[in-house]
């Protein structure tokens, strides 16, 4: 039982072992075959020409079949096509076969035992997007007529753009001169940042480079050039790299043929420059990396990359060591040199080891790997079997022994030697072609990186939260990185998208937050970047998002769907639909402004289709109703627009609260989400935002708290009126009310909201001064006129302050004026005594007002509500309602007023002195022989006011209040008040004494008790 259990054990610590060092176990090679769908016969093979591969592992093959009829011997020539095979991770092939508008000698290349070179090839750019280079010859007879030029295509070989280059390189050593492709192009790390060209001036040792950018759209746009003099250096070998602060360099090493000097042994013999290249920047100075005192050194080749397991870039150099005296064979040695992008050097080493290969001296192309270590290749051509193979070594980061890859050594390859290594390691190998197919042998590279390979794709990250594969809840806040070392800040940043490629947030490295430890980096999160109910996300983290903090050098980001989680579920609570408010921008408004009317339609659509994507939201639940509308907050010119939220009943959709909170968060943080990409969405002023459309009472509620308390001091100073004297006219409180509210809303609109509208300004101002102009002048007459009658005047006397006050509301509302006459409450001085003719003019200056100011007014308000972009604020609608219901009352008023004077104006009944129908028409009475009221309150103010010299008309006697009380006849004759007063006397003591003045006193005292009775 023990020695089972001790094995048993054993072979778990074995398994264990075995299990935790897998770097050197057997790997299974996988095959790889397509078969071409045109066959071209039984002698045109399809070569597999050159791969490229993107970062998520789409290849994209050149297929290359030899034309017999147009090859020679020195320049085999192709079937003038570009075919490209797109293959993708899940082993599908997409063919194309794209004709190219170019000349024929593009599909030939230059191949002798001396150099390779072809005018025709192609770089991945970014989806969907390939740079072609080729040239182009005036005169196909004249070497100085040939110009390269670049075109870029997308994947069904439409061209988006062309431009040149510019002349190609002459190699005037050979005779005849001949056109050399030699130009080289170097893709950026990132995409979006184009690529740098490098190539030989003809006729010169010197170097000319040009960087470009590809647009979105994909046309050129030339940033920078220069050139690199080569004038005093030897045997030169360059190599262009990409950098991961996102810039290039030009690397160069040169050996001089000088003998060696034993008075300076220390003279550089050999030497490593860099020429770092900022992106859209000029070049600096080369920067000198390594150089040795060896005499007879040869730098044979130089190739360069990024470390990926480490920091920084590399070099290595191809050194070849000649005996000069002949007694030790030649010998190749390697010379590794890590360096940052300042040109320090961080680590140097020398691979002093012979290859097991038949030949040593064989030239090895140097390939860092994706997880760490190196590859050596080398490509031979077996003549005597016409078979061409190639071999392999991989090196660890820092190790001298070499180790075998899984393939035979050496393996059989295509009539190019092709291989392509994956970002996962992968090593596909080309096989001959013999037949119309292909294949690819693909192998799984050890990884050198040890324990540090999280899953990432980048070596210095340790962890992240959220984790890869995840789930999170749509209102995580907070995402962060753990680094293995230190770092800090730099001009990177992360995206955040869903798997679609839908862009989320960008969160500059300038605004995350680095813990105490240095490692842990923490971004902050937008409410809108997750909302997606049960969306799928990943992370990108741009290269030199953060720099090693010791070596102060940027390092490696986190590539697109590595860093991948999806959200919870999530559901909305229904909401009705709603509206909100969006400014422009000052440029934006320019913009909009610079439009002609027929395309203003289509800036709306085209904000609306952006917002839809960015929520995302379907579309038909948003519109606009087109309009602009000028804010007056801001000192310079900036439209508001409004949009629409239609409501939703579908669970997997944002109710319209939540749409308009997630567009109101991406606007005000437009330069980190979609909102700032859009072609119109980024004229959104980020200060504004959203606005939603409020409410009223929410928002005015204080406001409509005042004016209700206002209205209901009316009511209860008119029922105060009533409850004093109800013969009065006490409505007028409420008109006075509404004649002072209206000049105030008025005035209110034309400061406030006057200029939203630019076209009714002027018109505002004038409706609201010129009736005001004309009411008060008027007034200002019809009291001046009615100063000329005694008995108006002497009311005027009593009350002028009231009259001013009156003659200034009439400004407003001429029929201010018709309150004076009253009997408000039954105050004396509501009861100015306005002649016939004074209450006519009134009555048409009332007509006037509304053609002058009332009609004006509505329509002003409706055109304004027309043109603009929302009406939720307070002081244009109740402004429209205290014009509408002034309008309404005024013309009903007119009316009634114009219809009563018209109808008893030949009856002999009718009372022009009546008061009841001259305030507005609002109480109109027909007067009839028994209706006394009036009269005894005309009586009750002559008493008041003193006044006995007035006759009383035969006419009125039998419908006067005095003529029932006294039994005064029907005679001719004519009494004074005078008169009155002392048969109100004698009526009261049932006699008339002969003291005229005591009987008008006590008479007065009988009659003012008489007239006070109600009736």
């Amino acid at each position: 039982m023990g020695e089972n259990s001790a094995k048993t054990l054993f072979l778990l610590i074995f398994a264990i072992i075995l299990c935790s060092y897998p770097l050197y176990t057997t790997a299974a090679i996988r095959t790889f075959t397509y078969q071409e769908q045109i066959d071209y016969g039984p002698q045109v093979f399809a070569r597999v020409w050159d791969t490229k591969a993107y970062d998520d592992g789409t290849m994209v093959m050149r297929i290359a079949r030899k034309n017999p009829s147009t090859s020679t011997p020195t320049s085999p020539c192709f079937y003038e096509m570009l075919s490209l095979r797109f293959i993708y991770p899940n082993g599908t092939v997409v063919e194309k076969d794209i004709k190219l508008d170019i000349q024929s000698f593009n599909y030939c290349v230059i191949a002798n035992e001396a150099l390779t070179e072809e005018f025709l090839k192609y770089f991945l750019i970014r989806n969907n997007q390939i740079l072609v280079t080729y040239h182009n010859a005036t005169d196909l007879n004249d070497v100085n007529s040939y110009v390269q030029w670049g075109m870029i295509i997308d994947f069904d070989g439409n061209v988006l753009d062309r431009t040149p280059f510019g002349f190609a390189f002459v190699d005037k050593t050979v005779q005849p001169s001949r056109v050399i492709p030699k130009a080289q192009i170097q893709a950026n790390i990132n995409s979006d940042k184009g690529f740098l060209r490098i190539n030989l001036i003809r006729d010169t040792t010197d170097l000319e480079w040009q960087q470009y950018k590809i647009e979105p759209e994909g046309t050129f746009t030339k940033l920078t050039s220069g050139t690199i003099p080569f004038a005093n250096y030897g045997m030169v070998s360059s190599y262009l790299m990409a950098t991961v602060d996102e810039g290039y360099a030009i690397a160069f090493a040169n050996t001089t043929t000088s003998t060696y000097n034993a008075s300076n042994p220390l003279l550089p013999q050999g030497q490593l420059f860099i020429l770092p290249l900022e992106f859209n920047t000029t070049a600096g100075v080369p920067l000198l990396l390594y150089q040795t005192p060896i005499p007879g050194l040869t730098f044979t080749s130089l190739f360069c990359d990024i470390a990926f397991a480490g920091i920084g870039q590399v070099c290595t150099l191809t050194a070849l060591q000649k005996d000069p005296t002949g007694v030790t064979p030649d010998r190749n040695f390697y010379v590794k040199v890590n360096f940052l992008s300042s040109g320090s050097v961080s680590s140097f080493q020398v691979l002093n080891r012979l290859l097991p290969v038949a030949n040593a001296n064989f030239i090895w192309v140097v390939k860092s790997l994706p997880y760490g270590g190196y590859l050596l290749t080398n490509t031979v051509t077996d003549v005597a079997t016409a078979t061409i193979t190639i071999s392999g070594y991989l090196f660890d980061e820092n190790s001298e022994n070499p180790i075998q890859w899984e393939f035979p050594e050496p393996e059989l390859t295509d009539v190019k030697g092709v291989f392509q290594v994956l970002k996962n390691n992968t090593l596909l190998v080309a096989q001959p072609d013999k037949t119309n197919s292909w294949q690819f042998q693909a192998i799984d590279l050890p990884r050198f990186v040890g324990d540090k390979d999280r899953g990432y794709s980048n070596f210095n990250v340790e962890s992240t939260s959220p984790g890869i594969q995840s789930t999170i809840s749509p209102d995580i806040s907070q995402i962060s990185i753990s680094f293995f070392n230190p770092v800090e800040q730099s001009l990177g940043q992360l995206s955040i998208y869903q798997t679609d490629g839908s862009l989320r947030q960008t969160i500059p490295s300038s605004l995350c937050n680095i813990d105490d430890t240095g490692k842990i980096v923490s971004a902050d999160i937008l409410s809108s970047t997750f909302s997606i109910l049960k969306g799928s996300y990943y992370v990108k983290m741009d290269n030199n998002f953060v720099r090693d903090k010791a070596f102060k050098e940027p390092l490696l980001g986190i590539r697109e769907n590595v860093w991948t989680f999806t959200s919870e579920g999530k559901k909305d609570a229904f909401s009705p639909k709603t509206n909100g408010l969006l400014r422009l921008t000052v440029s934006g408004s320019q913009y909009f402004d610079s439009l002609p009317q027929s395309q203003r339609g289509d800036f709306f659509n085209k904000l609306l289709d952006e917002l839809s994507v960015a929520v995302p939201v379907s579309r038909p639940r948003l519109s606009s109703n087109e309009r602009t509308q000028v804010d007056n907050t801001l000192n310079e010119k900036s439209y508001l627009v409004n949009i629409e939220i239609k409501e939703t009943r579908d669970e997997n959709e944002h109710s319209a609260v939540s749409v308009v909170k997630i567009i109101d968060t991406m606007i005000k943080n437009k330069e980190q989400t979609p909102i700032g990409q859009g072609q119109i969405a980024n004229y959104l002023d980020e200060t504004y935002g959203l606005h939603p459309s409020p409410d009223l009472w929410e928002s005015y509620k204080f406001r409509l708290l005042g004016l209700f308390l206002i209205v209901g001091l009316l009511i209860v100073l008119f029922l105060f009126a009533q409850r004093r004297d109800s013969n009065g006219n006490n409505i007028a409180i409420l008109q006075l009310g509404l004649i002072i509210f209206d000049l105030v809303m008025d005035i209110l609109f034309v400061s406030n909201n006057g200029k939203d509208v630019p076209e009714l300004y002027i018109p505002s101002v004038v409706f609201v001064t010129m009736p005001i102009s004309i009411n008060t002048m008027f007034a200002f007459y019809i009291i001046t006129k009615e100063n000329t009658r005694h008995k108006f005047f002497q009311w005027f006397t009593a009350h002028g302050k009231v009259a001013s006050v009156f003659t200034v509301l009439a400004g407003a509302d001429i029929e201010a004026l018709n309150i004076l006459h009253s009997n408000l409450a039954g105050f004396p001085f509501f009861r100015a005594p306005f002649s016939d003719e004074a209450k006519s003019k009134i009555f048409w200056g009332a007509c006037l007002n509304i053609f002058t100011e009332d009609i004006p007014q509505v329509v002003i308000q409706i055109v304004y509500r027309n043109r603009t972009v929302s009406y939720d604020n307070l002081i244009p609608l109740l402004t429209l309602i205290s014009s509408a219901v002034n309008l309404t009352i005024n013309i009903i008023g007119r009316l009634y007023q114009a219809t009563n004077r018209l109808r008893h104006s030949k009856s002999t009944n009718y009372d022009n002195t009546n008061d009841s129908d001259d305030f507005g028409g609002l109480a109109t009475v027909v007067p009839t022989p028994s209706d006394t009221s009036n009269n005894k309150k005309d009586l009750e103010g002559r008493l008041e006011e003193g006044d006995t010299s007035r006759e009383i008309p035969k006419e009125s006697l039998p419908q006067n209040y005095l003529g029932d009380v006294l039994n005064l006849n029907n005679s001719d004759e004519k009494l004074g008040l005078g008169n009155v007063l002392n048969k109100s006397f004698n009526a009261s003591n049932s006699n008339v004494g002969n003291d005229s003045n005591k009987n008008q006193s006590k008479g007065m005292t009988f009659l003012k008790r008489m007239v006070s009775k109600k009736e």
